[in-house]
């Protein structure tokens, strides 16, 4: 609120720009059109660069009220994106607390409704209370995610020292069970150490390891690689590869849209946000997320980061 009310006060200054440059371009033309009114006339060479003079006051007069112009444009931008934000907080609260309670009930009910029909009730009503507790529940995770996504510019951000190999080993020994179902194996070799957010970083992590193990390919077991060195410019480069289902290559920028998917939710489960969520924590460390695919033969994702501790 009082950047907003300090903008507030900057913008009327910059509307009395054109009013100042007018009045001071009307000041210097009456200077350099005073000689020519005069006795005795000027030369004609004198003449030629008051009227060059006059010219340039103009020439500068409009640059300036274009800069001026420009420059309120570029605020007003800059005020209405600052009120999205602002919304988007709001939203972000209300999906951390308000809106779950609501979700946590239907589910809740829905469930002693299957409960209250038994292996006997009504075949219709009971898949209208599955689909109703699987809506909720699918819900939920959605709001889940979201939450996890505003968290990304909490101010309470604390860079530190991370072992890398150490927390994707963490990371693949919590994903056993899932691993099993598609019989995967990851192999992790020496990885760069980071400085940055730990919770972060294993955020991006674990998306980027569910990400495999999700679109892992039903015919052949999963195989993932993890992978990096330091490059010549000093930063990190840490790299996921798989073998799955993978992509078409010109999808590579799409799939880290929010909310958008490249396979029907009942082939592929999930929100459409995970990848979004990895790519802005990448970002928000001063580093890239990028991937290149190929459908059928995987998938490869690269993380670049520096290895300096970041600005968050």
């Amino acid at each position: 609120m009082a950047r907003t009310a300090m903008m507030d006060r900057e913008t009327g200054l910059l509307r009395l720009v054109p009013i100042a440059v007018g009045i001071a371009s009307a000041v210097l033309v009456l200077i350099l059109i005073l000689p020519v009114l005069s006795e005795p006339k000027p030369a004609l060479a004198e003449a030629v660069l008051l009227g060059l003079g006059a010219v340039s006051v103009v020439i500068l007069t409009g640059l300036a009220i274009r800069g001026a112009r420009r420059e309120w444009r570029h605020r007003d931008e800059i005020g209405a994106l600052e009120r999205r934000v602002e919304d988007v907080e709001i939203f972000a609260i209300a999906a951390r607390h308000d809106l779950r309670e609501p979700l946590r009930k239907i589910i809740a009910f829905g469930e002693r409704l299957r409960d209250r029909l038994g292996p006997a009730g009504d075949d219709q009503l009971d898949r209208y209370a599955e689909r109703m507790s699987d809506a909720a529940t699918r819900m939920r995770g959605l709001l889940d995610e979201l939450a996890e996504w505003s968290r990304i510019n909490d101010d309470n951000t604390k860079p530190s020292a991370i072992a890398t190999g150490d927390l994707i080993a963490d990371l693949v020994a919590g994903a056993d069970d899932a691993l099993a179902d598609c019989q995967g194996e990851v192999a992790v070799s020496d990885l760069p150490d980071l400085h940055a957010d730990p919770t972060q970083i294993r955020t991006l992590f674990d998306i980027l390891l569910a990400n495999s193990i999700q679109y892992a390919r039903p015919d052949a077991a999963l195989r993932v690689r993890v992978e990096g060195e330091i490059r010549a410019d000093g930063f990190a480069e840490i790299r996921f590869h798989d073998n799955g289902i993978g992509f078409a290559d010109d999808k590579a920028e799409r799939i880290f849209l929010p909310f958008e998917r490249l396979h029907g939710r009942d082939a592929y489960p999930g929100t459409g946000i995970g990848l979004a969520t990895a790519r802005k924590i990448a970002e928000r460390h001063g580093g890239q997320l990028f991937a290149r695919g190929e459908m059928g033969n995987g998938a490869v994702f690269t993380l670049i980061l520096p290895r300096q501790k970041a600005s968050l």
